[in-house]
């Protein structure tokens, strides 16, 4: 008998039993839509009186619904941490190995049921984003901001959205089972998504490649609706290689955490 799918039962079972799985999910939720909905209320209440024309050019009703999602996706790349490392926190990981040696499989089907959970939340979250977002931008008189699903590239910007939201989760589940320490993971995950930054700004003076890796940017670059102008043009990689260095994130730092899991001994 195949044990593979007993084993995505086992794990997800052990999601639901969480508590921490459904409060972070929440949270998520609300800060990832609630941020976005009172910054578009607030655009959209400025948008006559003191937005200048140059802001208004450049506002992407889109992309900047999702303004929440920066936050959001500290949260969810925080669950994908829990999941790796609450095993290896409580001591259960030995009779989970007991039951499963083969560790592999198990670091497989953790990430299974990880994915499946974060996915569909995380593209339900891009789609409530922007509807959400065109109802607190009605009043706006200016056409430009009232856009659609058959708008230019805007199910192109939901679906980026959602999708990067689930490969940070997914990093964040690769950097747990590396480090196997929820503090020590959680503070390497808020590093590539914050601290990161302020790092590639003071090395601009030699080389904008830096910008152009931080996963914030390589966000931006997805969810855009329109051409990125002004200073944040050198920073913002192309949507096609914003595609390639979030693979590239997602398939190092999960191998790595299947490396790990492959040879480390829990304790």
């Amino acid at each position: 008998m195949n044990a593979f799918p007993l084993l995505l039962r086992a794990e997800w079972i052990k999601v639901r039993s969480l508590r921490s799985t459904y409060l972070m999910i929440a949270l998520a939720v609300l800060v990832g839509l609630g941020v976005g909905l009172l910054y578009l209320t607030s655009t959209a209440d400025a948008w006559a009186t003191t937005l200048t024309a140059r802001d208004r050019a450049a506002f992407d009703p889109v992309a900047d619904a999702f303004s929440g999602f920066q936050f959001a996706e500290l949260v969810l790349a925080a669950l994908g941490v829990l999941i790796a490392t609450s095993e290896y926190t409580t001591g259960t990981i030995s009779a989970t190995l007991t039951a499963a040696p083969r560790r592999l499989r198990v670091f497989a089907a953790k990430l299974a049921v990880l994915t499946t959970v974060a996915l569909p939340i995380c593209l339900a979250c891009s789609f409530a984003a922007v509807l959400l977002g065109q109802q607190a931008l009605h009043a706006v008189p200016d056409t430009a901001v009232h856009v659609g699903l058959g708008n230019a590239h805007v199910l192109r910007g939901i679906i980026g959205a959602g999708l990067y939201m689930t490969a940070v989760t997914l990093v964040g589940f690769g950097i747990g089972a590396l480090l196997r320490h929820t503090p020590a993971a959680l503070t390497l995950m808020f590093s590539l998504v914050f601290l990161a930054w302020p790092a590639a700004r003071a090395l601009e003076g030699f080389s904008y490649l830096p910008d152009r890796w931080l996963l914030v940017n390589a966000a931006d670059a997805l969810v855009a609706t329109h051409a990125t102008t002004g200073p944040n043009v050198p920073r913002t990689p192309s949507y096609a290689m914003a595609w390639v260095e979030i693979m590239i994130y997602v398939l190092v730092f999960v191998g790595l955490g299947a490396w790990r899991s492959s040879r480390d001994v829990p304790g």
